[in-house]
Order: C-alpha cells, then structure tokens, then sequence
C-alpha cells in the first residue's frame, strides 16, 4: 500500500495559506490606511456644509434673514443632509438641530442617541467659542465644530455629525471585495497550484520510492533524470550513489565471499558470536572436530560448560584466553579472542580451535628422536671411552686380552658407523636429493640371494628359515638395490626380535599385476598400540632399550618403499609375531 505524498499536500497548503495570509494581510493594511482617508474625505466633506450653515445662521442673526425663512431653509434641505446639524448660540444654547439622518440609519435608538451626543459637543464649546475649528471622532460620529464669526468676534457655533457607521460599512464592503477577490484567485490558481506542486512533488516521490528501494538491496533502480535544475541533479546523485554502492556491495560481497571460503577452508575450526551471544559464523571444521552432540543452544555444538564461560568472560571483560582442551582423542588449542567495532567496543567473540594432537605427538617424537640418538651414541662412544681410557692407563698387560679390548672397540666404531650411516641415509632418503632409478629385473633372483645368505645366520640362532619363491620367476620395475635393502631390513628386525626355537619365512606371492613380498616371523610380535608408530624413527616397541639396533631400520624402509612408489605394511600379534608385507609392479612374466 503506498503512502500519500505529504509532500504534494505540504505544497498546497503552503500555497494556500500564502495566498490567504496575503489577502489577510491586504484587508488589515486597507483597513488601516482607509480608515483615515474615508475619514478625511467625510473631514472635507463636512467643513464646507458646517461654513455654509455658518453663514445661513450669520444672516438669521444680523437680521438679513427672519427665523421663518431659516427654518424654512432648514426643512427644505434636511431629507438630502446625510449629517447631524446642530447649531448655538454665542452663549452655548441650541438654537436649530436636524437628526433626520439617525431616524434612517438607528431608528429606534436615534432618541437616545441625539440626547447623548449633546453632551459631547459641549466638551468641544470651549475651543470652538475661542475661534477654532474642531475634528475629532467621538463615539458613533466624526464631529466637525465650526464658529460663527461677524467682526472678528464668536457669535455662535455650528457642529455637524457624521456617523461612523458609513465609514465602517464602506470598509467593510472594500475588505469583503478584496477576500471575494483572494477566493476567486484561489479557486482560478487551484489547479494550476495543483499541477505546479505534483511537477515538483512527483519527481521526489519517485526519487523516495528509488531510495527505498536501494535500502532493500535492489540498487538496479534508476530515478528519471529528465527534470531540469536541481531536481535533476539531485537525481543525477542519487543514481550516481546507486552505483557507486552498487560496485562497493560487489566488492564487499566479493570479499566477504573469499574471506568465507578461507575461513571454511582452514583446518582449524572457528565459532563467532555477537555480543548477546548469538552465532555468527561456524566453519565446518566445527562440526568435523566435534561432530553431532545432545543438548540444546550452544551445547550441542561444544558440550563443554567451562569453554562457554570462558567465552562469556571474554565478551564481558575484553581479554584473550588460551587454554587447552581434551576432546575424545584430540588434543585442541582454544584461543577465544574478543572481537571490536570502530568505536573499540566489544561487538562479540571469536573462538579457534586448533588439533594440536599430531604437532604435540611430532614434538614427542622430537624429544624421543634426540633422546634416543643421544642414547645411541652414548652407548658407543661411552664403550670406547672406557676401553680406551683402560689401554691408555696400562691397565691390561696381557696380549689376549687386548686383542679383545680391540675387538670390542672395533666392534663399538662398525656399530657406531652404521647408527651415522643409517641417519644419513634417512636424511637423503627423505630429503628426495637422489633421484630413483627404476630398471626391470627377476624378483626371485633378489628374494633367492638375500635368503642363501640369511638362512645361515637363523640356524645360527637356533631359527628355523623357510623361503617361498615365485613358481614363475617374473620381472619387476623398481630398484633392485633398494628392494634388497628393505629385505635386509626386514630380515633383520624378523631375527633380532625372534627368540630361539621360533621361525622366519619369507616369501612372494602374485597379486594381479603387482608383487607382494613378505617376511613373517613368530616372535615378540608388536602391541596394537604400537603399530601406528612402527615406522617413525627411533621407535621401538621395547621402550627400556634393551634389544640391539638403531631404531632407524623400520623408518629407512618406509622412506624406500614411499620413494619407489610402492606400499608397505605390517600384521601383528602380540606374543605371537608379525608379518611385513610390501609391494613391487610387475614388468612381465617369463620362465626363470
């Protein structure tokens, strides 16, 4: 439902009342500049007829004329005086009146009126008596009084009356004309008015409804810019602004758009409330971190009461709090920061949630990884050390057990080289410094040669070796050297960890088009708990240290097994063994 122009009514009236307050101020002005010219005329009017009178009594007085013939003279003339005639002696007694006129205009007060009238004319003897002549407005009449005068001495006075009343009607009758004349230009300029103030109206009411429409978002609408002057201009501006906000809106969605996607992007998860505690962003993070919850308001988002607070004191006092939280098996880092509008005042709070598991799991792994490589260099260099320091001190003269002394410490150097050599061959291996070559070669002739030479050092141990080839010997793609390696690897972990009386296998089997080699053994097997970590470095199973090796050998493999684009992986039981299984691409098949 649209408004009614306020506006196009505020013109009219406008109009109106200027046109009414002008007529208004017209009849006050006549009113009061008429006023004394009507007066003035009646003044000229009555002063020759007061000095004729004058000369009529004058001649009745000298005797020229008998007092029959002045009444006479009077009586004749009284029906065409418009005017009250009073007319005295030198000693202030009426000799001949005529009120024939207040029979005409009072009627029945002209009585009371005449009998009130000669007392005002008496106020006036005195200055008529001493030869002026008297104007003035008294009551209902302008009295004009004039003397009488033979040979320069007063012998009697004459006042003439007009009422008033003829002096208002005529102004009456001037300012009726002129509201009737205001009316008839009012009702002549109505519709002109009308169509003048609807030119000016009409083009800022189209103008309000553009400006509404841009408060609503639809900045595609356009005031008519066709009006001339400042109404053109002004429409001129605003569609200007229009696109002017038209562009800055499509800047600012853009922004907000790609500030959207970053934030639902990130891994780190984000709630953002208002200052009445209202949510204005969750990024999916959210939801992946804490998942569906029971509860109602906030609490099915983060089920934590203590969190929530910590939010709530935020938004209350302005400062961050960092804190740490344990959710199932993540470890989070929360840091709920206030948020400020430009004023600097509070305007709601934004958390981050941060899964800090795998960075505390990686330092722990920092912290072992040094320890365990300062504990694996100790132990050398500590037995060095000390058989060193007894050959040097001359503490062994037998040259049997020298030559044993040189045996272990010969024995610490290989041990301590391999450690160097392993930590180095990891570094490059996952520094990607040496490019991989790949060739094709006979996968049974790999397994063969690695299992003719550690056959012999499991029977050494009290282990029972089988060995399960390929039927169809066929080629793989991929490094034999590598390969060989991982197997070396493998094998070694398989007989360290096997006790005596127990059995290593190693064998391939055909898997489509790829080649999966394994290495099985029944020893101390690896705790479920352990077997995510199996590959990182320095990571063993037996945490007190007491088997022989570096740690490293699992993680090398690993490295290899990634560099060649292949997979590897491990079964295991506690107490009852493991089986390493990892796999090479197939070349072709052929007959060994």
């Amino acid at each position: 439902m649209k408004k009614k122009s306020s506006f196009l009514k505020r013109i009219l009236i406008l109009m109106i009342t200027t046109i009414a307050l002008y007529s208004f101020l017209i009849t006050i002005f006549f009113w009061f500049t008429t006023n004394d010219m009507f007066r003035e005329l009646q003044t000229r009017e009555l002063k020759p007829s007061a000095q004729a009178i004058a000369d009529l009594v004058l001649k009745y007085q000298q005797g020229t004329m008998s007092k029959d013939d002045l009444e006479e003279h009077f009586n004749l003339n009284k029906g065409i005086w418009n005017f009250v005639v009073h007319v005295y002696d030198g000693q202030g007694n009426l000799v001949i009146k005529n009120e024939e006129i207040l029979t005409t205009l009072f009627r029945g007060k002209n009585a009371e009126i005449g009998l009130n009238l000669n007392p005002v004319l008496k106020e006036y003897f005195s200055s008529v008596l001493s030869g002026d002549s008297v104007v003035a407005s008294k009551g209902p009449f302008l009295i004009v009084g004039q003397p009488i005068t033979h040979n320069d001495s007063i012998v009697g006075m004459v006042f003439l009356g007009k009422p008033q009343i003829e002096i208002f009607t005529a102004l009456s009758g001037l300012n009726r004309s002129i509201w009737i004349s205001a009316l008839g230009v009012l009702l002549l300029l109505s519709f002109p008015l009308y169509r003048a103030a609807r030119y000016i109206a009409n083009p800022l009411k189209q103008m309000r409804d553009v400006a509404i429409s841009m408060a609503n978002g639809n900045l595609k609408e356009q005031a008519n810019e066709k009006y001339g002057g400042e109404i053109g201009e002004l429409a001129h501006s605003l569609n200007y602004l229009s696109s002017r906000l038209s562009e800055t809106i499509s800047a600012l969605e853009l922004e907000r758009n790609r500030l959207k996607q970053t934030i639902d992007g990130l891994a780190e998860g984000i709630v953002a409330i208002d200052n009445e505690g209202n949510f204005t962003h969750i990024n999916p993070s959210i939801y992946r971190m804490f998942g569906k919850n029971e509860g109602e308001g906030r609490m099915s988002l983060i089920p934590s009461q203590e969190l929530w607070e910590d939010f709530d004191a935020v938004l209350a006092e302005g400062y961050t709090i960092v804190r740490s939280l344990q959710w199932k098996q993540m470890l989070l880092r929360v840091t709920i920061c206030p948020l400020e509008d430009e004023t600097h005042h509070i305007a709601g709070v934004v958390g981050l949630f941060r899964d800090i598991t795998e960075s505390e799991r990686l330092e722990q792994t920092r912290r072992e990884y040094v320890a365990n490589v300062s504990h694996e260099l100790r132990t050398p260099v500590s037995a060095l050390r000390a058989l060193s320091e007894t050959l040097a001190d001359g503490m062994v003269s037998d040259e049997d057990t020298k030559n044993r002394y040189y045996h272990h410490m010969l024995h610490e150097t290989m041990r301590l080289t391999r450690l160097i050599n392993d930590l180095l061959t990891l570094s490059r291996l996952q520094s990607h410094t040496e490019p991989v070559r790949s060739e094709a070669f006979l996968i049974n002739e790999v397994t063969g040669s690695v299992a003719e030479r550690y056959k012999p050092l499991a029977q050494k141990k009290g282990l029972r070796f089988d060995y399960a080839p390929l039927v169809h010997d066929l080629k793989v793609m991929s490094t034999m050297d590598l390969v060989e390696q991982v197997l070396i690897i493998l094998l070694d972990n398989a007989i360290k960890y096997t006790q005596s009386g127990g059995r290593i296998s190693l064998g391939t089997v055909l898997d489509g088009d790829t080649v999966r080699v394994s290495v099985a053994d029944t020893g101390m097997g690896i705790a479920p708990e352990d077997l995510p970590h199996i590959f990182e470095r320095f990571y063993k199973a037996d945490k007190a240290h007491s088997t022989q090796g570096t740690g490293l050998g699992l993680a090398i493999a690993f490295e290899i097994i990634q560099r060649l684009g292949e997979e590897i992986y491990v079964e295991s039981h506690l107490d009852e063994g493991s089986t390493f299984t990892f796999t090479l691409s197939c070349e072709g098949i052929s007959a060994s």
